[in-house]
C-alpha cells in the first residue's frame, strides 16, 4: 500500500501541481486528521482510498494549500443530490455514497481493482465484437468551486453533489414562504461565499489522473 509521500509523487507526475505545493496540501490534511496518520518513515500510515479521495478533493477545491483542510472538509461533505443514468454495475446511491468523499473513494476502489475497466471492456466487446480496440473507461470528477457542488461520472452514471444548505433553499422555494427562503439563501451564501471568486473556476480530474491514484493505492500501478 502507498504512503502519503508516494501519493504526492504520483499526483506531481500527473501534473496536478508541484511537489512542494502538494506536500503542503498533504501536511495540512494530516494535521487536521482528515487523512490517515501513524508516524513517519517506516512507521508512516498507508493511504486508503478514502484518504486519496479527500486529498484529490482538496486539490480540486482550492489552489491555496493553507486552505486545504477547510476546503476539503466542505467539499468532501457535499451531499448526494441525485443521478442521471444510474449504472447498475456501479450503484453510487445516496445510501451507499451519501457524500462526495465516500463516492469518490468507492470509484477509486473500483478503478484500482480493475472492476470499471472489466465492465467497460465487456460492454464494448458486446457492442463492437469485430470493432476497434477498447478505449479507456470513462471516469471524471467535475468540481465547480463557486457553486460548492460536484459531479462524478462513472461510465453511464452521472452523480451530482451539492452543499447541504442548498437543500434548505430548495425546500423553501417549494414551500413558497419568502421569509424562510431568505433565511435559507443567506445561510447558503454565508457557508459558500469563501469559495467564490470572479473567475468562477471549475476543476476537472480525468480518468488518467484518477486511475493513476487508484492504482497506486491498490498496489497495481505496475500492472496497468
Amino acid at each position: 500500500m502507498a504512503l502519503l509521500s508516494e501519493l504526492v509523487a504520483t499526483c506531481e507526475a500527473q501534473r496536478l501541481d508541484t511537489r512542494g505545493t502538494l506536500s503542503i496540501f498533504a501536511r495540512r490534511l494530516r494535521e487536521a486528521g482528515r487523512i490517515s496518520q501513524a508516524g513517519r518513515g517506516r512507521g508512516a500510515a498507508h493511504m486508503t482510498f478514502l484518504d486519496a479521495a479527500r486529498f484529490l478533493i482538496a486539490c480540486a477545491a482550492t489552489d491555496h494549500p493553507e486552505r486545504a483542510a477547510d476546503a476539503e472538509f466542505v467539499f468532501s461533505n457535499l451531499v448526494h443530490s441525485g443521478e442521471r443514468g444510474m449504472d447498475a454495475d456501479f450503484p453510487l446511491t445516496k445510501e451507499e455514497a451519501p457524500t462526495l468523499d465516500l463516492a469518490l473513494a468507492k470509484t477509486l476502489e473500483w478503478l484500482g481493482t480493475g472492476k470499471i475497466d472489466a465492465v467497460a471492456s465487456a460492454r464494448w466487446k458486446e457492442k463492437f465484437p469485430e470493432g476497434p480496440h477498447f478505449p479507456s473507461a470513462f471516469v471524471w470528477l467535475i468540481l465547480p468551486r463557486s457553486g460548492a457542488a460536484a459531479q462524478l461520472r462513472v461510465l453511464d452514471g452521472r452523480h451530482s453533489f451539492h452543499h447541504p444548505s442548498l437543500a434548505a433553499v430548495m425546500d423553501s422555494v417549494s414551500g413558497g414562504e419568502p421569509a424562510a427562503r431568505n433565511v435559507a439563501e443567506e445561510a447558503f451564501e454565508r457557508e459558500t461565499r469563501r469559495f467564490r471568486t470572479g473567475k468562477n473556476l471549475t476543476a476537472e480530474f480525468d480518468s488518467k489522473l484518477l486511475r493513476a491514484v487508484a492504482n497506486l493505492i491498490a498496489g497495481t500501478e505496475g500492472d496497468k
